[in-house]
């Protein structure tokens, strides 16, 4: 549910603790990737559920990598994996985390089918107005550094159920984005999926009257700060909880 470019701005938020895992600074691509890894959905043509292991609605609240590690074992473990391999998997179960921590937070009592306010569609259309608009906020940090580290993960088999290939068209679609001079496509690409004009969010991401009015009184800036820490902590409880996992 957040975009790629969230997803790794919590990434460079992580990599700042003192305790940020070893494996994962040294394969620190990897670990980008990851974290991006689950939408590829995008560019391969499979269901979210077959890349991030649950449904919206989320009537099932079991954590999504506990799923994809049901289905396939021989990734729960990170001990025998090459070590690119065991980061690219701690970074995807960090995505599986925080899309499912947003959808519980902030989708789905807020813009969900329950919200009760307005009609469904146009919530839809505001919570894509909302992430446009930190996407705007996280993007100059991440024009640092992050396209090339994107561009240095090579993919080698790592997933039983997403193609190298398709990791490599996603990896080089979000890390373009990212280079010197370049510029997001999140308002062109939610824009062609609700068939609506580009202006149609500009407009209001434009007017902080109307962001105000129509989000951010539903939605205060503190609510989203306070979201980012949980999701800072979450993912950091997450990747404890993997890399402890090595069997002896």
């Amino acid at each position: 549910m957040p975009t790629p470019f969230y997803h790794l701005s919590l990434v460079r938020d992580l990599v700042a603790a003192e305790d940020f895992p070893p494996l994962l600074r040294d394969e620190w691509p990897a670990f980008c990737l990851g974290n991006i890894a689950p939408d590829a959905q995008n560019v391969s043509g499979q269901t979210r559920a077959a890349t991030h292991f649950f449904d919206v609605p989320m009537r099932d609240l079991t954590p999504a990598w506990h799923v994809m590690f049901r289905q396939f074992p021989r990734l729960a473990d990170p001990g025998p994996l090459p070590p690119a391999q065991a980061a690219f998997l701690t970074g995807y179960i960090c995505h599986l985390a925080l899309d499912q921590l947003w959808i519980a937070d902030i989708f789905d009592p807020i813009f969900g089918l329950g919200a009760g306010w307005s009609t469904f569609s146009q919530r839809l259309f505001l919570h894509n107005v909302l992430r446009i608009y930190l996407d705007r906020i996280d993007l100059p940090a991440l024009q640092n550094g992050t396209s090339a580290a994107l561009k240095q993960a090579r993919p080698q088999g790592w997933l039983p159920f997403l193609t190298d290939d398709a990791l490599r068209r996603w990896r080089d679609f979000v890390a373009d984005q990212l280079a010197d001079g370049a510029a997001s496509q999140t308002v062109e690409v939610f824009a062609a999926r609700m068939s609506l004009a580009p202006t149609d969010f500009e407009s209001l991401l434009q007017s902080p009257t109307a962001m105000q009015t129509q989000i951010l009184s539903r939605l205060p800036l503190s609510t989203l700060a306070d979201f980012r820490a949980r999701g800072i902590a979450r993912t950091r409880e997450v990747i404890a909880e993997y890399l402890s996992c090595q069997k002896a």
